[in-house]
């Protein structure tokens, strides 16, 4: 089963708008985990992720340096943290039921975390390509593993132009992570861009650059030829049962 889903990260607020038009242009069940609100009035085909980065909760270290051990003091202090910024993202989205963290941070603790907050669904987990992957879940939490991504699938060089991937006709959960970046940029390689360090800016052209190479974006679109063609397109949070190995005994 295929599911796409697009994390909007850090991206300018018009190359999100022009991304989100384009997706919604498809109408294909798509879910977004945004790290920020919508440019874009939500709709039918669409179902609202939070995309939190954990990583920048602050605690303090002590002072022996970074190869501390860390104590109850400093692991109470980036709970806390963590936190309140899960409850920041629920009071600016109020309807998300789905959580995905910003480079896949997870420990422990944060299934309890994100069910306080009102999640339901979390994909905080990549397992690249392994065939029959299947959710899992925690106490309340379902736990989607991620199968793919884009940055994965131009790192490796694999093709554009047609859905030919390892595994891909073996069974279970395909679920693709995709990011603003990528798609608006239509990216074709890795070469001389860097996401981290090569943030879009806001200014420029609000259209896909025009080029004769497949990238990104004519990806995505395959992506969603297929999944309406097998399963009319799925949101994280209407996967069904069956996709789970447990039903809350972890």
């Amino acid at each position: 089963m295929i599911l796409l889903t697009i994390d909007t990260d850090w991206a300018p607020e018009e190359a999100t708008r022009v991304v989100l038009e384009k997706v919604r242009a498809l109408k294909i069940k798509t879910t977004v985990f945004f790290s920020a609100p919508s440019p874009l009035p939500f709709w039918p085909e669409l179902e609202v992720g939070c995309h939190p980065d954990l990583s920048r909760r602050f605690a303090g270290r002590a002072e022996g340096g970074e190869m501390d051990q860390a104590g109850p003091e400093h692991d109470a202090a980036a709970l806390a943290a963590e936190g309140d910024i899960l409850k920041s993202y629920r009071r600016a989205f109020s309807t998300a039921r789905a959580v995905r963290t910003h480079r896949f941070h997870w420990h422990s603790d944060l299934s309890r975390l994100m069910v306080q907050n009102g999640f339901e669904h979390d994909s905080s987990l990549i397992l690249p390509y392994h065939p029959g992957i299947m959710g899992f879940q925690v106490g309340r939490l379902k736990r989607w593993p991620v199968w793919a991504s884009d940055h994965l699938h131009l790192a490796r060089r694999l093709p554009l132009d047609r859905l030919a991937l390892p595994n891909w006709d073996r069974p279970g959960l395909k679920i693709f992570c995709f990011h603003v970046a990528y798609l608006y940029l239509n990216a074709s390689s890795l070469d001389g861009f860097n996401m981290i360090t090569a943030r879009l800016t806001g200014s420029g052209s609000a259209q896909l650059p025009a080029g004769t190479k497949a990238g990104v974006w004519d990806l995505f679109e395959r992506l969603a030829e297929e999944a309406g063609r097998t399963s009319k397109g799925r949101w994280l949070s209407e996967i069904p049962s069956e996709y789970l190995v447990n039903q809350g005994n972890f």
